[in-house]
């Protein structure tokens, strides 16, 4: 006796977001002791390729912050020196800081961490824009062309040596028989 039984699913999104939404199929069919399950499950490409997106926006940010290093390292150095003779004034002023930072902390806390959601997921949609204009641009590069095109060249060549390598054993293979003597 076999029952069937499937399952439709579509997943909830905020209104802001496309039209294209996830979906998931299930299809189960028992027999006796058995049971095969069929799943089928289609993700708008947007939404797989956006953590890639992100991971190399935010990988593109570090190796422009990394470039500018020593630029920002030099006017840093000189603004701490500069802070270095005010030291004495600030540290008088701690105590009363703290006191004031103390009492303020948990309206502070509150509101950064109603924030912190916000700013995370702002983070990321950056990072993900930066990181498609980033692959757009590598795409579209003269370099990746001529990569694309040595690959190609390349390809055909490997498959051209297989060919010619397949077809002289085929063709060792016919002369051994020949020259082997009948029985």
């Amino acid at each position: 006796m076999a029952t069937t039984r499937t399952t439709s699913r579509t997943t909830s999104r905020p209104a802001n977001r496309s039209a294209a939404r996830p979906t998931a199929r299930a299809t189960a069919q028992t027999d006796h002791d058995e049971a095969a399950v069929k799943a089928e499950i289609r993700v708008p490409l947007a939404e797989v390729r956006k953590p890639i997106y992100a991971s190399v926006g935010a990988a593109d940010l570090a190796v422009a912050k990394l470039l500018a290093l020593p630029t920002t390292t030099t006017s840093e150095v000189r603004r701490l020196s500069d802070r270095v003779g005010s030291l004495p004034v600030q540290a008088a002023r701690v105590p009363t800081q703290v006191g004031t930072a103390v009492r303020a902390l948990p309206a502070t806390v509150t509101s950064q961490i109603s924030d912190l959601q916000d700013r995370a997921t702002q983070l990321y949609n950056t990072f993900a824009s930066r990181g498609e204009r980033r692959v757009a641009s590598i795409r579209r590069s003269p370099s990746t062309a001529e990569a694309e095109q040595r690959t190609r060249t390349a390809v055909s060549q490997t498959r051209a040596a297989r060919t010619s390598t397949r077809r002289a054993a085929e063709a060792v293979g016919r002369a051994v028989v020949d020259a082997a003597p009948e029985k």
